[in-house]
């Protein structure tokens, strides 16, 4: 009782907040028509702030709207990219490793997502990433499993989901049967620029790489790259006259971090800011489209500067040509480590530092190699990384178009989630919610003895992510399985 009695109070002072600025209850067809998702992997406060040191004015410096966004999942502080996507994709947190499902007790929910809410809605969907397509992030957009290593799983998934437009790398996690299987879908399956200029389907499938798409640094002029990947996906998803949602990662950023690689991480993030500055201005033309940029978790405790008055040497960044990754791959392909570092960053390593790559590299056969070297460049460019893993830092929330002053604030994942699903539905006008009887039927939320948006709207907002254990969440939970989640609230709207 306490607990009905609590969500009842919330419910209350919703309405209390809105009294006056009502209108008329919204319906589907007042919701946003477009919504952009964009989503920096690892990308946290000092990314950007050096990304704009090295490179000068970012397009995010323009966004009118910011915020604060927390991270953390049922794991504790530090999520990884599976739970925050999780709560991204779906309102809801889960624990680390999961893709848009939660388990409790002995029971496992697969979760609504928002691109899912997008095609309730009859708009156009779209996943677009440098990692793999079946990596966390556009995973859990997509697709429901208990881990994200499933990523064979993960694929005909977002197959089967029908997703109008799939771009990223990934090729070797989509067998021939997979193949086979989004061509039966009506898939177009593309795989190089050639094939991305002339895609033009309502269903395309693009692998650009076999497993992530290349770094920035390492790119040759038949890569594609992330602005590639979004000007075609908005080209092909902005036909459906119901609108589109889009979600857009820069994932390697996360990976240059974890390398603690800070001129791929700053090259990383300078794209997603040149296809921020794309959408933004797609975005400004139009009028109806809203454009969230933020991160899933800060990879790297990434500082700025390493000591009192130092200097972060922006010229010796700007010219380093190469990843580490691609330096320790030609060190590991027989190169000297002295005449390798020399020759893509100009930097002289002392015997002191060779030993140290060296030991590093016998620990950890795959990534100390080029950890080592990423710890050791940043140093000499005046920049350091706390660690090669996530930490649990805010990340940066910017919002721009219809409905972008609710995401002022301190946020988390699941709050932001929140606001696109809403924005989505009811649009920016505000919904009157009061209480209006007793009615107790399914569905009927507000007691007012009618099925409608409103109902919709406290499912939504008040109730999404509770186990059901209360009367009001047992008429919430339309589809009976014992948790409030998106699929309730596009059930609800079904009744309306």
């Amino acid at each position: 009782m306490k607990k009905v009695f609590g969500l009842l109070l919330i419910i209350g002072l919703l309405v209390f907040a809105q009294a006056g600025i009502a209108t008329a209850p919204a319906t589907t067809s007042t919701g946003v028509k477009n919504v952009i998702l964009i989503i920096g992997d690892g990308m946290g406060f000092a990314h950007v702030q050096l990304t704009k040191l090295v490179y000068g004015h970012l397009n995010m410096e323009d966004f009118p709207y910011t915020g604060f966004e927390l991270t953390y999942s049922l794991s504790g502080e530090v999520t990884d990219s599976a739970a925050a996507a999780t709560a991204l994709a779906t309102g809801m947190k889960t624990y680390n490793g999961m893709i848009s499902t939660v388990t409790n007790g002995d029971k496992v929910y697969n979760l609504t997502t928002l691109l899912e809410l997008a095609q309730f809605l009859g708009k156009s969907t779209g996943l677009v990433t440098t990692t793999r397509i079946t990596h966390a992030t556009p995973a859990a957009f997509g697709a429901h499993v208990e881990d994200r290593d499933m990523e064979a799983e993960i694929a005909k998934q977002l197959i089967e989901h029908k997703i109008n437009v799939l771009f990223g790398g990934g090729k070797k996690k989509f067998d021939d049967a997979t193949l086979e299987l989004a061509k039966q879908y009506g898939y177009e399956v593309i795989f190089d620029k050639e094939g991305l200029e002339k895609a033009s389907g309502e269903y395309v499938l693009g692998l650009f790489a076999y497993s992530h798409i290349p770094y920035v640094l390492d790119r040759s002029e038949s890569d594609v790259g992330l602005l590639d990947m979004t000007k075609k996906a908005i080209e092909l998803l902005e036909r459906n006259p119901n609108g589109f949602f889009l979600m857009i990662e820069a994932g390697r950023i996360d990976h240059a971090s974890h390398g603690n690689d800070i001129v791929a991480t700053l090259a990383e993030t300078k794209e997603l800011d040149d296809v921020v500055g794309y959408v933004l201005e797609y975005a400004k033309k139009r009028g109806d489209t809203l454009v969230v940029v933020t991160g899933d978790h800060e990879t790297g405790g990434l500082a700025v500067g390493i000591n009192y008055g130092s200097v972060v040497d922006v010229n010796k960044i700007l010219s380093i040509k190469k990843s580490t990754s691609f330096m320790a791959a030609e060190i590991k392909n027989g190169g000297d480590i002295k005449e390798v570092v020399k020759k893509y960053t100009g930097i002289e390593l002392s015997d002191e530092e060779v030993e140290y790559i060296k030991q590093m590299d016998q620990e950890n056969p795959i990534f100390g190699l080029s950890n080592a070297l990423g710890e050791i460049i940043s140093k000499k460019v005046g920049v350091t990384f706390a660690s090669h893993k996530h930490t649990g830092e805010p990340v940066p929330l910017l919002a721009y178009g219809p409905g972008a002053d609710n995401f002022v604030g301190f946020h988390h994942h699941i709050q932001t989630s929140k606001l696109i699903a809403k924005l989505m539905i009811f649009g920016v006008p505000r919904v009157n919610i009061l209480f209006e009887g007793t009615s107790s039927a399914k569905g009927d939320l507000n007691g007012d003895y009618r099925v409608d948006e409103k109902d919709a709207y406290i499912a939504l907002m008040v109730l999404l992510g509770e186990k059901v254990d209360s009367e009001l969440e047992e008429r919430a939970d339309l589809d009976n399985n014992g948790i409030i989640d998106l699929h309730d609230v596009m059930l609800i709207l079904q009744e309306a």
